[in-house]
């Protein structure tokens, strides 16, 4: 895949990632973290996630309600997939 071709879904990915956190249901910005650190080492992930935190943090709900997880996640997500990208992707 041609660089121009995987930075234009990188980009498409991420504007759908932060759509999803405003506007569509919470497994919809998880699954595109997901694809894009697979494919990536995406900050994006981690932003998506504190977006996601950010509009959905519910202080009154409890200690389990108030955990950042997105983020939290988010932060598994790039850090801990990189060795599994190296291995698997070409750069």
């Amino acid at each position: 895949m041609s660089y121009r071709v995987s930075n234009n879904i990188r980009v498409l990915l991420s504007a759908l990632g932060f759509v999803g956190a405003i506007a569509l249901p919470p497994w919809v910005p998880l699954l595109v973290m997901a694809m894009l650190s697979l494919r990536f080492a995406a900050w994006e992930v981690i932003a998506i996630g504190f977006l996601v935190d950010m509009i959905w943090f519910s202080p009154a709900g409890g200690i389990v309600a108030s955990l950042p997880i997105f983020t939290l996640l988010g932060l598994m997500l790039a850090w801990g997939l990189e060795p599994l990208r190296s291995e698997f992707l070409t750069r």
